[in-house]
């Protein structure tokens, strides 16, 4: 398994559409890293348990395309799921199916306060 460990900012919505899994920071402190990004390129998130404040986190969870680990061997274990072609494809169809179920959501927003002011 190659591993690309980026310490650059503006870096990572370029290098996500070469990845298959994300490992994003946070989660064991207050909070996580954009889940977004990632998902836009159908790759399964991994992220640390404290991501409850995190709505798309919280979708990304409950669909099965995002996994909160507690620590390294719950990593390991799911790294090793993952490489499961069924489970992968599941987990990266969720992410994608939830970006395309909340696409042109501005727009409603946006119909909503032109209705509303």
């Amino acid at each position: 398994m190659d591993v690309v460990v980026v310490d650059s900012i503006g870096l990572l919505s370029t290098l996500y559409r070469y990845g298959r899994v994300a490992y994003i920071g946070g989660g064991f402190g207050k909070g996580i890293h954009n889940t977004l990004e990632p998902a836009a390129f159908g790759l399964p998130v991994i992220f640390g348990p404290k991501y409850e404040k995190f709505e798309e986190a919280r979708q990304f969870v409950t669909r099965g395309g995002a996994f909160p680990v507690h620590n390294t061997a719950g990593l390991i274990a799911l790294l090793k799921k993952l490489e499961d072609p069924v489970f992968y494809q599941k987990a990266s169809a969720a992410v994608t199916g939830y970006l395309e179920e909340s696409r042109g959501a501005t727009g409603r927003i946006l119909g909503f306060l032109h209705d509303f002011l």
